[in-house]
């Protein structure tokens, strides 16, 4: 099943991006020093009308998009994101370096803390990634031996704090360790009612309040063995990074965390086909639990694996035939982030309905446009990104949008959706 006409970005499209990019960096950086924290911060945030703190995957997309426009900023980007690690490795996936200054804000979020100013949730770990970009494009082996200590620190503490099973699959034990956070693939085990966020917020807290019986103990809460999920989509992105972090440490002379590195690379990637695979429907799925009980829901985090060079020819087909079908993913605007026949789709989101039920998000746009340019399917590519110009040109750079109409929702100026110009970089 192939479309029948493609779109494809132009060189002017490029350049208007590169300004709309640097426009919404600009008015989204936050500068500062926190007493709390005892140190300056240099950052962009997601929004500053909804979202004026430091999130860990969106500060990694914004670093690579900085990379193409301004190094410096890029850099310090991820030294703030880093500077406060927790001594175990762990990085929290907020840091509200200016908490005090926007308290009515934090009140409004469903987010477990390790403490005031940082919270004790991770995010889809790709730091490595985001290094890479950034030295890449800027001072390449100095830049690593700045960051990279702190860079390994954090995947020790995956691999030790959140492999619980020794399968080399990272777990979550929240929905929105995922960066999913509403998607219906949770609906079962939260005993999701309907579509309102209340629902959901009743949810997360059947599965997050037993926690605090034991502080939150990492060990404690995997025990419970009621929400630990190898989610597809953060596990993908996990496999990725530990391949580049193999080959960042081979960049400044460190073989042999090197061949560490890629030995549990190739440990996850095998998983990964054992544990998630679904032969019948010819996706990946999540799974739950020491039994891997699978979570049978067809969302954008099902084709994921298409970012992997590696994916046999038999499930790239398999994927490839869900991607392209029109009554699935294959949308005016590509891609929404749950099957557009499945029960639960919703592409828009208005008032308290919940998210990640439907619209498209251009993040996952760009590592699905990045896995087809790795399968020699850069027309396809090239598709998506043209048309995430065309839902920002009508729309706006939104949080997220309907895949159906190009009506934008959410965040205005939502500095992640800005990395569509790595894309853009990478198609043209």
């Amino acid at each position: 099943m192939e479309p029948q006409q493609l779109a494809a970005p132009t060189a002017n499209d490029l350049e208007w991006f590169r300004a709309e990019a640097t426009r919404i960096h600009s008015i989204n950086r936050q500068v500062g020093f926190a007493a709390w924290a005892k140190a300056d911060f240099d950052f962009t945030c997601p929004s500053s009308a909804t979202y004026p703190f430091q999130w860990f995957w969106d500060s990694c997309f914004h670093a690579i998009v900085l990379s193409h426009i301004d190094i410096a900023k890029a850099e310090a980007e991820l030294l703030s994101l880093v500077q406060n690690q927790h001594p175990d490795g762990f990085i929290s996936h907020v840091t509200f370096w200016q908490r005090d200054h926007y308290e009515h804000m934090v009140q409004t979020y469903d987010i477990a803390f390790r403490s005031k100013y940082l919270s004790d949730e991770m995010q889809p770990p790709l730091l490595a990634e985001a290094v890479a970009a950034v030295a890449l494009r800027g001072r390449g082996q100095d830049f690593l031996r700045e960051i990279l200590p702190s860079v390994e620190r954090f995947y020790e503490w995956l691999n030790n704090a959140r492999n619980p099973f020794g399968d080399g699959l990272i777990r979550v034990v929240q929905p929105d360790e995922t960066g999913l956070d509403h998607s219906p693939i949770w609906d079962e085990v939260m005993k999701i009612q309907d579509e309102e966020k209340e629902s959901w917020i009743r949810g997360w807290h059947s599965i997050c309040d037993p926690y605090d019986e034991f502080q939150r103990d990492t060990t404690k809460m995997i025990e419970l063995d009621h929400f630990v999920v190898a989610d597809v989509m953060l596990n993908t992105i996990y496999i990725e990074n530990l391949e580049v972090l193999s080959k960042l440490f081979s960049q400044v002379g460190d073989s042999e965390k090197a061949q560490r590195y890629e030995s549990r690379r190739d440990h996850a990637r095998a998983s990964l086909d054992d544990l998630c695979w679904d032969q019948e429907d010819g996706l990946y799925y999540d799974v739950n639990g020491r039994a891997n009980h699978k979570m049978r829901t067809n969302t954008v985090s099902s084709l994921m694996p298409l970012l992997l060079q590696d994916l046999d020819i038999a499930k790239y087909q398999a994927l490839m035939n869900h991607l392209l079908n029109p009554d699935e993913y294959w949308a005016t605007f590509p891609v929404p982030s749950v099957a557009m026949n499945h029960p639960s789709y919703r592409p828009d989101v208005v008032g308290t309905n919940l998210v990640w039920r439907g619209p498209t998000w251009i993040n996952s746009n760009w590592y699905i446009g990045r896995g087809l340019i790795r399968h020699g399917r850069l027309d396809l590519a090239r598709h998506i990104a043209a048309q995430s110009v065309a839902l920002m040109r009508q729309s706006g750079v939104r949080e997220y949008y309907n895949p159906s109409t190009g009506v934008g929702r959410g965040a205005p100026d939502f500095s992640w959706s800005t990395i569509l110009f790595d894309l853009l970089n990478e198609v043209l």
